[in-house]
Parts: structure tokens; sequence; C-alpha cells
């Protein structure tokens, strides 16, 4: 659904939001492959691989937990937005705000996507 939001933006003639994904530390050695959508697994949650970057979060310091969720407090599924300075600007749970926008009547997707354009 993010890679969808994105394409949107584009197409809009947005080019100054980016979107990454973050996996937690606590998931290193789980599969992620359908979460990433890989072509070569056979995952049904997808539709094709996805185009935004995921990059995985590590314990540099180790004190066993990931520098970057450890750092934002984040949880399983935050999406956070980040101004231009690396500050948090919004946090919001996509577990409890689904951005799909066949749910909710796709609420939440203009929600979120209202959201991300008031900070630009």
């Amino acid at each position: 659904m993010l890679d969808d939001l994105y394409n949107e933006l584009v197409s809009e003639g947005i080019d100054d939001v980016k979107i990454i994904g973050i996996n937690g530390y606590q998931y290193i050695d789980d599969s992620y492959e359908c979460m990433i959508c890989d072509p070569n697994w056979p995952c049904t949650n997808c539709d094709g691989p996805i185009i935004l970057p995921w990059t995985q979060d590590v314990d540099e310091d180790e004190d066993g937990d990931g520098d970057v969720w450890e750092d934002w407090s984040a949880t399983i599924r935050d999406f956070v937005i980040v101004g231009r300075n690396g500050e948090e600007l919004a946090r919001i749970n996509l577990t409890y705000n689904n951005p799909d926008p066949d749910s909710t009547c796709g609420e939440n997707y203009e929600t979120i996507k209202n959201l991300i354009l008031s900070f630009r």
C-alpha cells in the first residue's frame, strides 16, 4: 500500500517525499521474502515486487536492541514522518490505521497522505 501511496505522490509531481522501511533487529533472523514481496518467493500477499527500499536495523552497541528502533522507540508497523532535519513530525501505527485504500473506504489512506503533505 505504501508503494501505491508513493507512486501516487510522484504521479502528482511530488518528488520531495521519500519512504523507507526499517526491519526491526528482533526480526533479523525471520524470513523477509514476503515482507518485501520477493518475486522469486511464493507469497500470497503480494501483487508484485515492492519499489520502496528496505534496510535492516542492527545492534552495534550490543545491548540486545536494534539501534534505530530503540532510539526512535519504534514498534512493529510504525510509520514515522521525519522532517528535513531528522526530527520526528508524526507517527502512525499501520496495524491500527490500515493504509489500504480499499479498507475504511480509503479514509486511512487519505489521512496518511494528507498528513505527509501537511509537513512539506
